[in-house]
């Protein structure tokens, strides 16, 4: 590996430079990982068709008063496509696809960025892919399944934006669960969401996005199916949900940063989304979303049961998440506070990864070794979250 450590960014929105909604930023986390360490960061790329907003983002980079972010940055060069970008840049380490989905994950033209991206950087030595894979219906193409073989076939390491499942409490219930020879009896996940900065309009349009299950609850979905195991998929045609829809009384919203009306009725998202399905093994999960909070952070949980043991995890995006046991032959929960940034936690291990004979740059303990979710896995995920929107939808309509 050279002494330079190239990185190419796509997309130029919230998700790689920050958003006051939540904790994501990856191009911040990627900066971290290599401050005044032996090999030095350049992001040699940022890849968006709006250049100037594009171009805004690595002036504020350059204005930096922190020098080891201003120097990756110096270099930098605003492309308004993927190709255009390849053309000057081969000895590239990492790329990080954060477009929205809507670009991404399909065959079609414009809805292709993962194959552009593979296609166009063929010698990568990793991938960092966001969720959900893709914005489109898996059940009605084959797009995303022959996109997952693409990735599969790449020579570079693949690794999807399930951040979560890097959480230290998560990755402690799933050794207690290993080491007790455990599978979970079911699986319980809450994700309440703080709205009230939430002002991207497609976000809140069904036609437009994938809606707040598959775009948001989607990762506690894929915790509940980390946490099932290994050999205990879900059974997609269990799935059952329903929703508390925008026109019931309970579903008004009084801190809404925009105005709804100008969103057709009929594809305004719901306010509440309750489901629960089996896996193969006979564990039981089951997801409530709500669009119910003001503003500060999103409250979160996730609760495991099996056999003597009760393991719940609060707060998973918070710097210090909760961890509580209640194990055999104990009444009162253990309680353990764990400070964690899952997002560097991912990046740590992707990079590491990558870096082929010196892994030791990165010098962190209780980094996975390889990351841990691939395409394929991540697709599994996309198609649970759409069959519990599809169900819910499927539901809504017959009680009308």
């Amino acid at each position: 590996m050279s002494e330079n450590y190239n990185v190419v960014l796509i997309g130029a929105g919230e998700i790689n430079f920050g958003s006051p909604e939540g904790p994501w930023n990856h191009s911040a986390r990627i900066e971290q990982i290599f401050q005044d360490g032996p090999v030095t960061l350049r992001f040699v790329a940022l890849v968006d068709p709006n250049v100037a907003r594009a171009t805004e983002r690595v002036e504020a980079k350059r204005c930096s008063s922190d020098s080891n972010v201003s120097s990756a940055w110096q270099s930098t060069k605003v492309y308004p496509s993927i190709d255009a970008a390849a053309e000057e840049h081969h000895g590239v380490d990492l790329v990080v696809l954060g477009c929205p989905p809507h670009f991404r994950g399909t065959l079609q033209p414009g809805k292709r960025a993962d194959i552009e991206m593979l296609e166009c950087f063929p010698t990568a030595k990793a991938y960092l892919v966001e969720k959900p894979v893709a914005a489109i219906n898996p059940f009605t193409t084959t797009d995303c399944d022959e996109v997952a073989a693409k990735y599969a076939a790449a020579g570079g390491i693949s690794s999807v934006g399930y951040m979560l499942r890097y959480n230290k409490a998560i990755l402690k219930i799933r050794k207690i669960l290993k080491d007790n020879s455990l599978t979970p009896t079911c699986i319980n996940a809450r994700y309440f969401m703080a709205y009230k900065y939430a002002h991207k309009l497609d976000w809140w349009n069904t036609s437009k996005s994938c809606g707040p299950v598959v775009e948001q609850a989607t990762h506690f979905i894929d915790l509940i199916r980390f946490l099932a195991g290994e050999e205990n998929d879900a059974l997609l045609d269990t799935v059952n949900a329903t929703t508390v829809a925008h026109s019931e009384t309970v579903g008004s919203l009084s801190k809404l940063g925009f105005d709804e009306s100008t969103i057709p009725a009929g594809e305004r998202v719901p306010r509440v989304t309750s489901a629960f399905w089996k896996h193969q093994k006979g564990t039981i999960g089951s997801l409530t979303h709500g669009i119910t909070l003001h503003d500060g952070s999103y409250d979160t949980e996730i609760e495991v049961l099996a056999d003597g043991w009760i393991l719940r995890v609060r707060n998973a995006y918070d710097a210090i998440t909760t961890l509580a046991i209640r194990s055999p032959g104990q009444a009162e929960e253990q309680i353990i506070k764990l400070a964690d940034d899952p997002f560097l936690t991912e990046f740590q291990c992707l990079v590491r990864s990558s870096l082929q004979g010196n892994e030791k740059v990165i010098k962190a303990e209780g980094v996975p070794s390889q990351p841990l979710s691939s395409f394929a896995d991540a697709l599994k995920t996309y198609k649970l979250s759409w069959k519990i929107r599809l169900a819910a939808e499927a539901n809504a309509a017959q009680s009308k």
